[in-house]
């Protein structure tokens, strides 16, 4: 390991200090404003003229300049194993450009990306987590209106746009969240069909109040927040606040980041918001995920973005680039059992948002009207216990 990756893995450490010490909220304040009028949107479309175009470029320019960088900083949110995955597999096609990653919550990285910004001396070159903390750093200014060749490639097919129109960021994969939930300990018959039953089925209720449910913290730009979104505005009319008010009321306990296994290893009864592993869908663990009416809630992420005054430009567009690729593809299903972009890669069936009901699309639109949504969580207090 070298001298910068052990630094940026100290910086990981104290960053995750931080949102323990329940710190979070403040940096979400100035966070969760976007701009007041969008961005226009970017022109991908795939044409084979625009493609070969940009394909001249990419070979003569951009590659050889990436690799004369030598280096990428990557700003991400991954955890060891995507990490360490994700670097193996950039570097089989690109041995001559090494990566380093610097690991913290999506929202800190934006704060960090501002600050070195605002002093003249960015140090990331690519940015990498999920679709609120990602969106924030596009509407602050802080991406660049990049397009990777293979968003433009006319052979290559995706399940959803790659690009995000008014964000320009890149749509990887999609994940589906729903009520993660252990079979050993929750029998079939208990399993709620709804989101009213976590409030309203007694079962429930005392496991949650013994805070063996958990929820991904909704003050923070997490899935959390997502779920309350979809019940709060998208269902407001069965949902709305008043089912906030009563879930908040009977304090889950909350996960200021992504859970680590708690639910498979028996030490939750279940997680709402918490990530689906790739062991998960295997069938290796003791643990099922629940789409409880009125559906799931998915996001394409992680959104990859090139961040505007980086070191190493070039290299920071080989990656993101990469990231579009079918390898990078077929090792995220294989490794992470995630739902790929790319139409050509299948996903394992169980992390499949065509085979789940979700609650809407997670794209630049739902993600503004989620920005607020996240200020009212904030403002409300509800969850401040």
């Amino acid at each position: 390991m070298t001298r910068r990756q052990w630094a940026a893995m100290v910086s990981g450490l104290l960053t995750a200090i931080v949102v323990a010490a329940g710190l979070v909220p403040v940096t979400l304040r100035a966070q969760s404003k976007p701009p007041a009028a969008a961005p226009p949107p970017a022109d991908t479309t795939a044409t084979g003229a625009k493609y070969q175009a940009a394909m001249a470029e990419w070979k003569s320019k951009i590659v050889p300049a990436a690799k004369k960088e030598g280096e990428v900083i990557w700003y991400s949110c991954a955890q060891a194993t995507e990490a360490e995955g994700t670097i193996t597999a950039f570097n089989k096609a690109y041995p001559d450009i090494q990566v380093s990653q610097v690991l913290s919550p999506g929202f800190q990285l934006v704060e960090k990306i501002n600050t070195e910004s605002a002093a003249g001396r960015v140090q990331a070159d690519v940015y990498q987590c999920g679709g609120q903390s990602g969106r924030t750093l596009s509407w602050r200014g802080l991406s660049e209106d990049f397009v990777p060749p293979t968003a433009l490639d006319p052979s290559v097919k995706w399940r959803w746009p790659i690009m995000n129109k008014e964000t320009h960021l890149a749509g990887v994969f999609a994940s589906v969240s729903g009520l993660n939930v252990n079979t050993k300990l929750v029998p079939a018959e208990k399993y709620p069909k709804s989101y009213w039953d976590l409030v309203r089925d007694p079962y429930w209720v005392d496991l949650i109040k013994r805070k063996r449910v958990a929820f991904t913290d909704p003050r923070i730009a997490n899935i959390g927040v997502y779920h309350v979104y979809g019940l709060k505005d998208v269902n407001g009319k069965d949902y709305g606040e008043p089912f906030i008010r009563e879930f908040a009321g009977l304090k889950p306990k909350l996960f200021g980041f992504n859970e680590s296994g708690e639910v498979a290893r028996g030490e939750l009864h279940a997680m709402l918001g918490g990530p689906w592993r790739v062991e998960y869908s295997m069938g290796t663990v003791s643990i099922t995920k629940l789409c409880l009416e009125p559906g799931c809630v998915s996001t394409q992420s992680p959104l990859f973005a090139v961040v505007k005054g980086a070191p190493h430009p070039n290299a920071a567009k080989v990656f993101v680039d990469f990231m579009l690729s079918r390898e990078y593809a077929e090792w995220r299903v294989q490794a992470l059992g995630n739902t790929p972009a790319r139409a050509d890669v299948a996903p394992r069936p169980l992390d499949d948002p065509a085979k789940h009901k979700l609650q809407y699309a997670g794209d630049d639109r739902a993600e503004r009207q989620i920005t607020e949504v996240l200020k009212w969580v904030i403002a409300s207090k509800l969850f401040d216990y």
